[in-house]
């Protein structure tokens, strides 16, 4: 088994992580945003994760993933999500319930024994599963589902999407519409409403009809928006001048914060959130970036980016 080799374990210790590999996750749950709820995160062990991660890189990487999905893949990004409906006048916004725990390990263990690559041997496809599905339940050794927090994970929901993905690209071509899927959330655009929403219909249709894995909506976060309304993309504000905004309250939150770092009153936390809003804007709005230069200083701007948070240990 080349996974022996190439992370140097020995056999019996692949056998002693890959027997209990389901249960070996630290579980804990997280805030939603805007107060809807918790989230639960499933993070895999320092040895599991090992495990997953050889995978990612030398086994999944066998597995196309569709142009139209946005996330987890190489060269691809939230921007590059919002700049593919940038020029639309209506946006639909579709979020899939529990989507990683939707995809369940029958439906890899499925897909892997049809779509036989060279990097993965049929007799390996059930070892894979122990490795990348989390067992849900308490100490559970059972494979069960993906998790939120195993590295395999989305790369996995991107693959196994693969088919729907093309289907939809398609659809939207003939029906003169955007489609971008960012994980579970799908994103439509187009010129007119209706055009948005007899599009929305096929994508239903679809999903419903979809074998493996089997999803469902959430409508609670359907959104609709026309051109007057606040329209939100991934995180990032389609603007009336079709530009791509990280948002006036973020703009306003990053400022305040550059004065304060300016006169040495942010604490180390505060700076390292300074830091990661900074590099959010570089990468999405790198022309705000420099107003601020303008407005305070490249030194300023430039020492709040290069921060380093001191350990745990020398903090006070």
């Amino acid at each position: 088994m080349d996974i022996i080799e190439a992370l140097g374990f020995s056999g019996a210790d692949i056998w002693r992580i890959v027997s209990t590999a389901p249960a070996r996750y630290k579980v804990y749950s997280i805030p939603k945003r805007h107060g809807a709820g918790v989230r639960i995160i499933a993070q895999p062990s320092r040895e599991l994760k090992a495990l997953q991660h050889f995978i990612l890189r030398n086994k999944l990487t066998a597995f196309p993933t569709h142009p139209s999905a946005m996330a987890y893949t190489n060269n691809r990004n939230i921007k590059d999500n919002a700049d593919a409906h940038i020029a639309a006048n209506v946006i639909l916004k579709l979020d899939f319930t529990d989507f990683f725990s939707s995809i369940k390990v029958a439906d890899w263990e499925r897909f892997a024994k049809r779509a036989v690559v060279k990097q993965i041997e049929q007799s390996d496809i059930r070892l894979y599963s122990r490795i990348m599905f989390w067992g849900q339940q308490r100490r559970s050794i059972v494979p069960r589902c993906l998790s939120i927090g195993a590295p395999t994970s989305p790369t996995l929901s991107n693959i196994l999407l693969y088919d729907l993905d093309v289907e939809l690209s398609s659809l939207a071509r003939q029906n003169g519409v955007q489609y971008t899927r960012y994980a579970d959330d799908i994103t439509i655009s187009g010129v007119t409403v209706e055009q948005v929403l007899a599009f929305e219909k096929s994508v239903k249709r679809a999903v419903r009809a979809l074998r493996s894995p089997k999803l469902t909506f959430n409508e609670e976060k359907r959104g609709l928006y026309k051109k007057g309304h606040r329209r939100m993309v991934t995180g990032l504000i389609l603007t009336p001048t079709r530009q791509v905004s990280i948002g006036r309250n973020r703009k306003r939150l990053i400022s305040a914060m550059l004065h304060r770092s300016a006169h040495g009153l942010l604490n180390s936390l505060e700076r390292s959130r300074l830091k990661g809003l900074l590099g959010f804007t570089v990468a999405n709005e790198p022309a705000y970036v420099g107003r601020l230069r303008l407005k305070y200083g490249s030194e300023v701007v430039d020492a709040a980016l290069r921060f380093h948070a001191p350990k745990r240990a020398e903090m006070v």
